[in-house]
């Protein structure tokens, strides 16, 4: 596909001869319909010996048993004026959205009633302290001073489409000595209550897959990618990466 610049040009990202252009680039320019791509990130610094998805709390996560209005709040009085983009699934599990001012340590509740919260990020400003997105005293998302977007390696696939884990590389500070490992489990818990953990791996430093064949996850699924450490903690970061399809039949 030709963009034309600014000056004139043809910005094309195909060779002049094949005229072809790698599927993920055309993906990530938005040129393929009924499709995207799904970027997972976490970290946690004191990841135990439960396994527990990678996020701000290093603990385990419990999802909404039902859609609520979350709250969100800075733990700093100085976040008045910066605005927070929530994203996440009604009860439905489709997608909805909205962009919410923090008033510092005053509670500013959502317009929308979430299910589940995929991400929390900056739509404007930087964050001086602790943003979280609770109900009920309970967390359903955070982001840490200064990052701007939440570090949370879950996500549940929306409503009329198919998640497609295509890479996970996960890092940690442990070292090769002794016998002290981390251990990488995929939890994935469907809209009717089966849960599979889909795969179960021991590393050390570093653990990477990059699939040939994208294994897939239907609509409604709950995926956490949890980490553990055998004894003591350690600091682990975690990137999942996948397409989105939506289903045929559900233009």
């Amino acid at each position: 596909m030709a963009t034309i610049t600014s000056t004139g040009a043809v910005n094309q990202s195909i060779t002049r001869v094949g005229r072809y252009e790698p599927f993920n680039l055309q993906l990530a320019r938005g040129q393929i319909s009924l499709h995207s791509q799904v970027n997972v990130f976490g970290y946690q610094a004191a990841v135990g010996t439960t396994a527990v998805p990678i996020w701000e709390n290093a603990t385990a996560y419990v999802y909404p048993s039902t859609a609520v209005v979350m709250t969100l709040v800075s733990s700093s009085a100085s976040d008045n004026a910066i605005s927070v983009l929530i994203s996440g699934l009604d009860a439905s599990y489709n997608p909805i959205s909205e962009t919410v001012a923090l008033n510092g340590t005053t509670n500013v509740n959502t317009v929308n009633s979430y299910f589940r919260i995929n991400s929390l990020s900056l739509a404007t400003g930087t964050n001086i302290g602790t943003i979280t997105a609770k109900n009920g005293g309970t967390t359903y998302a955070a982001i840490n001073p200064g990052i701007g977007k939440s570090q949370n390696s879950w996500y549940t696939v929306p409503a009329g489409n198919t998640f497609y884990l295509n890479r996970v590389q996960i890092s940690s500070n442990l070292s090769y000595a002794g016998s002290v490992y981390n251990y990488y489990q995929v939890y994935a818990k469907t809209s009717s209550g089966l849960v599979l953990v889909v795969l179960q791996q021991p590393f050390v430093s570093t653990f990477s897959v990059q699939r040939q064949t994208p294994f897939p996850y239907a609509a409604g699924t709950d995926l956490q990618f949890q980490v553990s450490t055998s004894t003591g903690t350690s600091a682990v970061g975690i990137v999942v990466e996948g397409f989105l399809i939506q289903n045929d039949g559900t233009l």
